[in-house]
């Protein structure tokens, strides 16, 4: 008797456990509002941390210091393009549409920025100086190069 209620309580235990293992649903997939809204917070920090590793290296901080922040741009270089989707193309944002309905030069200028941005996580982890600033160069155009060709003006001030 007492060996049948020990099997029933483990029984009636590992059914709770079992239930309480169970994974939940799925987080929902983002919304194309949201992969905007990353698109722009990464653009906000790339360039924050593009001006950053500029601004130190022209005052003289060691290029091995500024690895961090160059090896992060470089990571954000390779996974920008998959913030472009076509299911973003909808969405209100400074993007023109060229991005979209010019995909292989796009792809081929955020590929550069990508190569110039991980040359620049290379060069800092070196501690190399002199590569670092040609990096620097190669960065800034490769990201002037993709929004001279598909980022709209920021609208002109509201006077008032």
């Amino acid at each position: 008797m007492k060996a049948a209620r020990l099997i029933i309580v483990a029984g009636l235990a590992l059914t709770g456990w079992a239930v309480a293992a169970k994974p939940g649903p799925a987080p929902a997939a983002p919304k194309p509002q949201e992969i905007v809204a990353a698109r722009q917070a990464g653009m906000a920090l790339s360039a924050t941390s593009l001006n950053f590793i500029k601004g130190a290296s022209a005052n003289g901080m060691p290029a091995k210091n500024l690895a961090f922040a160059a090896g992060g741009l470089a990571k954000w270089a390779a996974a920008m393009p998959t913030l472009f989707a076509e299911s973003t193309r909808a969405v209100p944002s400074r993007t023109r549409a060229e991005a979209w309905t010019n995909k292989a030069d796009f792809t081929a200028k955020s590929t550069a920025f990508a190569e110039a941005a991980k040359a620049l996580s290379a060069a800092a982890q070196a501690d190399d100086k002199e590569a670092l600033a040609a990096a620097l160069a190669s960065t800034g155009a490769a990201c002037k190069g993709c929004h001279d060709s598909y980022q709209a003006p920021p609208p002109p001030p509201r006077a008032g």
